[in-house]
């Protein structure tokens, strides 16, 4: 009897397993659903006529065709679900995405509950101010410090306060775009952000006479493509992808277009060489 009953359970963990893979899923609707930010520019977001653009959406529609070819089904339909900040992992756990594709930092902490590609791009936390702001910031000791909400930046922003002695308070926004205009309108101090992403939205809102963004970074941010745990499947059809796209120097091209002529560091061509993978 007791064999019955663990032979029942091994069987139903192998059809737990089964039902769970996501490339299944994928070939049964006949769609791989993407899951991108409206707001988070220039990796993840909506542009001209709400259509979905950025780096990370560009990866992942190659991967999504990748994963066609795999499939067999050359028509495979890619769907774009927008997601928030704060959301993204919940629509994945949820079965609302397959894959996100936004900036999505590859933590320790996040990998004991979701499954991340090979990086795609690497980033750092920086400070924005208005002229003046930071150094003012250290003289009073004191501040309104926004990040943006659901973020690695929150701890980050909260340890830099910490550690530098600033009496403040952290104020959460739901979008980059909605912190920035606060910082320039002086309803907070500085606003704590990655910096590409900073850059490229104070620009986009045509803030660069208003706000700086501070060279320094405070942290390491290997962004990668996030998926739910466990779908290995996936995770090798999504790092196939990638490695072949890092390999044949698509990437750069891609990047390019994405981010337009903002610099791409030494340190950063360097991780194309180095995570894509041979076959």
């Amino acid at each position: 009897m007791r064999r019955f009953v663990a032979a029942l359970c091994f069987s139903a963990c192998c059809v737990s397993a089964a039902s769970a893979d996501v490339l299944s899923e994928i070939a049964q609707r006949g769609a791989i659903q993407l899951g991108i930010r409206a707001d988070a520019a220039p990796f993840s977001y909506l542009g001209k006529d709400t259509e979905p653009a950025g780096l990370a959406v560009s990866l992942c529609e190659e991967v999504a065709s990748e994963i066609g070819a795999q499939l067999g089904m050359a028509d495979l339909k890619v769907e774009h679900r927008v997601v928030t900040s704060a959301g993204r992992f919940q629509a994945l756990e949820a079965g609302q995405t397959d894959l996100h594709c936004g900036p999505a930092s590859a933590t320790l902490k996040r990998r004991k509950d979701m499954d991340f590609s090979i990086l795609y791009y690497v980033d750092g936390a920086a400070v924005a101010a208005r002229p003046g702001g930071y150094a003012r910031m250290f003289d009073t000791r004191e501040g309104m410090v926004g990040v943006l909400d659901g973020t690695t930046t929150v701890q980050i922003a909260d340890t830099w306060m910490t550690e530098n002695r600033v009496a403040g308070e952290l104020r959460i926004f739901p979008s980059h775009r909605r912190g920035l205009k606060a910082l320039a309108a002086a309803e907070i101090d500085i606003y704590v952000g990655d910096q590409a992403i900073l850059l490229f939205q104070i620009e986009e809102l045509g803030l660069e006479d208003d706000i700086l963004v501070n060279e320094e970074v405070l942290s390491f941010e290997p962004y990668a493509l996030v998926m739910r745990r466990g779908e290995t499947n996936l995770r090798l059809a999504v790092d196939r992808a990638l490695s072949r796209i890092y390999h044949d120097g698509r990437v750069f091209e891609l990047i390019q277009d994405a981010l337009g002529d903002y610099p791409i560091s030494p340190e950063v061509r360097a991780v194309y060489e180095i995570v894509g993978l041979p076959e």
